[in-house]
């Protein structure tokens, strides 16, 4: 079964426009979402639970919390 699709000029441009901006949008989604992971991966290797304290957390890598911090402030930006 062969499907034949008739477009006008403006609608074939509307189409590569839309090709290429679906391709934009996907790139900045897979680079927001490694940040997002860059975030989460370094909160877990800063701060953990404390057992001394239930539902209170403690720095455990002060690198890795000043790391996270910068981050987080250059996201907010």
């Amino acid at each position: 079964m062969e499907i034949t699709v008739k477009m006008t000029a403006e609608e074939f441009l509307e189409f590569v426009a839309w090709g290429k901006d679906r391709d934009y949008y996907k790139s900045r989604l897979e680079k927001e979402l490694e940040k997002r992971g860059l975030l989460a991966k370094k909160t877990c290797w800063a701060i953990d639970e404390d057992p001394k304290k239930t539902g209170k957390v403690k720095i455990i890598d002060q690198d890795h919390a000043a790391e996270l911090l910068e981050m987080a402030k250059d996201y907010l930006t």
